[in-house]
């Protein structure tokens, strides 16, 4: 399957990216650009912006096959998160479809459940401390981990949001991506910004 964009990618990444994700009253999430929080928050919180984010990072991410029992087994995120809000809108993605596999959405809450998952939010992973034991599981069975902790891709996360108060943005550790057999598109690693791995805390 290609996924390979044409110039110029900019608009035509924004027209792709829109396909798929759904609509909240007026507001159509084109959520792969950095989005001015400030005029977007008008008709959706924070938390249905980081949803929408979320959902194309899955749209743009290859698992290795075996991590599915069939060609239209579920794919599932698993949720990580104390923040109510933000957990209701991940939880809204629930029965979307990536390239014909329904998303399914699970909170968990101990890094012996990741077996389960095929990719993994964890909100605020900053509070959490540090988590480079669950990390690598995650790597080892090709989860891919997302956050909006600070810091979370520098710390070992696959890819992290960041907000400078006016934009969200997101941000690439391609390393620990590489540590697993998941592939990004390129279309994220054209609008993300790769970010250097740290030394383990």
């Amino acid at each position: 399957m290609s996924r390979d964009l044409p110039d110029p990618w900019h608009s035509t990444v924004r027209r792709s990216l829109c396909r798929g994700i759904w609509s909240l009253g007026s507001l159509l999430m084109c959520c792969l650009v950095a989005i001015p929080l400030a005029s977007a928050q008008a008709t959706a919180p924070e938390a249905t912006v980081k949803a929408a984010f979320v959902f194309n990072f899955l749209r743009f991410t290859e698992w290795p096959a075996r991590r599915f029992a069939a060609n239209d087994a579920p794919l599932s995120l698993c949720v990580w998160s104390a923040d109510a809000r933000l957990s209701e809108s991940l939880r809204a993605l629930a029965g979307r479809t990536v390239d014909d596999r329904r998303v399914q959405v699970a909170d968990i809450e101990r890094a012996d459940e990741l077996g389960k998952c095929h990719a993994l939010f964890v909100a605020d992973a900053a509070a959490r401390g540090p988590a480079s034991a669950w990390q690598r599981r995650a790597e080892s069975l090709d989860v891919l981990t997302m956050g909006d902790g600070d810091g979370f891709a520098a710390s070992g996360g696959m890819i992290g949001l960041v907000s400078d108060g006016t934009r969200m943005r997101f941000e690439i550790n391609d390393r620990a991506v590489k540590r697993s057999r998941l592939k990004l598109g390129p279309q994220l690693y054209q609008v993300g910004r790769s970010v250097v791995e740290g030394p383990s805390k």
